[in-house]
């Protein structure tokens, strides 16, 4: 983990570089509030030091036998193809499922398949989140989810 994390951070930190620099040639401020550049600008800096954080950790860290390669085992990989697969399948499934089944049902896969968690905490997790995103997004922010056939 400290190759991974050094690798990481350095390269988050170089991200965060560019995206500072762009951010300072758009406009940072308007008449009645922030402009273009307010959002990426600090974004950038928060990344920044996240980075910093990240890279001096890894290495301050002492080395342990699982910091051989910095590339995950088999299990890491297939646990990856196994979200990467459920998201395709979540981009795929939002205009016919809706966003509350749709939502539902992948947080339920994320984690009873990936994490095999047990059923009752798995069911309250993936309510929890779908409840959690809907009052956000629909009610407090007024955003319109796709919904299915069935009105939900």
């Amino acid at each position: 983990m400290k190759k991974a994390d050094l690798i990481t951070g350095i390269f988050l930190l170089i991200l965060s570089g560019y995206v500072i620099n762009e951010a300072l040639g758009m406009t940072p401020s308007r008449t009645f509030g922030p402009g273009s550049g307010f959002l990426p600008l600090w974004l950038g800096i928060i990344l920044a030091v996240l980075s910093l954080i990240l890279v001096a950790g890894a290495v301050l860290r002492k080395t342990d036998e699982r910091d051989r390669s910095p590339f995950p085992g088999k299990q890491g990989i297939i646990a990856v193809v196994k979200v990467l697969g459920g998201l395709a399948l979540f981009t795929l499934l939002m205009e016919t499922a809706g966003f509350i089944t749709n939502t539902f049902l992948f947080v339920a896969y994320l984690m009873k398949v990936v994490e095999r968690e047990r059923w009752p905490m798995t069911v309250l997790i993936a309510f929890l989140t779908t409840a959690g995103l809907y009052i956000v997004f629909h009610v407090l922010l007024g955003i319109t989810l796709p919904r299915n056939m069935f009105g939900f």
